[in-house]
């Protein structure tokens, strides 16, 4: 959310009671799972089919032709030399990562690094396979069912957003921010658009929840940030959850610069349990490197996950129920690029 808006500008870069009581599960079979992994663990014995290597690159541009005529004349390589060819023909790490399952894969210069896959924590059931591409919008349908829902999330960047429009144009849930605390003087700040979306959001049938960018640096901070959104929210009914937004640091110039994985997590349960307390549901966002080395997630485990990673095909085996696919949407009512979300329907209020 509130990383990618200052990387555009710098590059120059869920719910009530009643949602849970009517959630429906999603289920998976274990036929079905072990098949939506296929193009994620295509390993057997530690090997990879060169024709799976050819047929998931049709995916990737950036795949080079080099590559695949050095891998053309055999039937399977082995997952060590995919490593060793993913540094010579620089691979696109969205690429690498589908035969990559049991580590997470990240670009680190010209090289990668892995980071272990804890098997320790709940892993989700959903099938990839079931991924879809609508006119540059994700679906994800089982057969010819729908199994998750269109979600987007707005702030003030948006500028003046028509929310009738929005509704018209298929958008029934949204994320307003409230507001974030400043990067390095710390000041607690609520969006500018914050009423006008709440409100006009609303008026036109447009189920919300809200979230909190946050800067704090320790407990007690968070907790007077959940503060701040309550006393914001006073008044107001949410179909979806209060989020907690918590992201990395981007220099040394950021309050948060340099707190370990503890206190985040700590930051994270602080707030959380503060809004929890006074009848709200309430989960927490962020994007992947920041969840597996900045976060410890056995300790969130009570929370719900939202997600981003702006992959084709997302690698995250934990649990999670929001993902944020893209941040360069487009949705009639709204004039700028806005970040786009598929809300599965084990949280989706009245789900059937």
């Amino acid at each position: 959310m509130e990383r990618k808006h200052l990387a555009r500008r710098a590059a120059a870069l869920l719910c009530t009671a009643a949602l849970f009581a009517a959630s429906v599960p999603l289920s998976a079979s274990a036929e079905e799972v072990s098949a939506g992994r296929a193009l994620n663990s295509l390993q057997n014995g530690g090997m990879i089919s060169v024709a799976d290597l050819e047929e998931v690159a049709l995916d990737y541009e950036k795949v080079s032709d080099d590559f695949l005529e050095t891998v053309a004349d055999e039937d399977e390589i082995s997952v060590s030399l995919l490593k060793k060819l993913a540094v010579s023909h620089s691979l696109p790490t969205q690429y690498f990562q589908r035969f990559i399952d049991d580590s997470f894969v990240f670009k680190m210069g010209s090289q990668f690094q892995y980071i272990p896959v804890d098997d320790t924590l709940p892993k989700h059931s959903y099938n990839w396979d079931n991924l879809d591409d609508w006119y540059g919008e994700k679906e994800y349908n089982v057969g010819s069912e729908a199994r998750a829902v269109k979600v987007i999330d707005v702030s003030s960047y948006q500028g003046d957003i028509n929310w009738k429009k929005v509704k018209a144009d298929g958008v029934d849930y949204a994320f307003i921010r409230l507001g974030n605390r400043g990067y390095t003087e710390g000041t607690l700040n609520l969006d500018k658009k914050f009423y006008r979306n709440m409100d006009r959001a609303t008026d036109a049938g447009v189920q919300v929840g809200v979230y909190f960018y946050s800067q704090a640096t320790s407990t007690e901070e968070a907790r007077e940030e959940a503060q701040f959104v309550l006393d914001a929210l006073e008044g107001y009914s949410l179909g979806l959850p209060v989020v907690f937004d918590i992201e990395g640091a981007q220099n040394s110039s950021y309050r948060t610069y340099g707190l370990s994985a503890q206190t985040n997590t700590n930051i994270v349960k602080a707030f959380c349990q503060k809004i929890e307390n006074a009848g709200y549901d309430v989960m927490y966002y962020s994007y992947c490197k920041f969840l597996i080395e900045q976060l410890d997630m056995s300790q969130l485990q009570q929370y719900d996950l939202w997600m981003a990673q702006y992959y084709d095909v997302p690698f995250f085996p934990y649990n999670f129920k929001i993902w944020q696919y893209d941040y360069k949407g487009q949705v009639d009512g709204i004039s700028t690029p806005v970040d786009m979300n598929l809300m599965f329907l084990d949280y989706v209020p009245n789900a059937v």
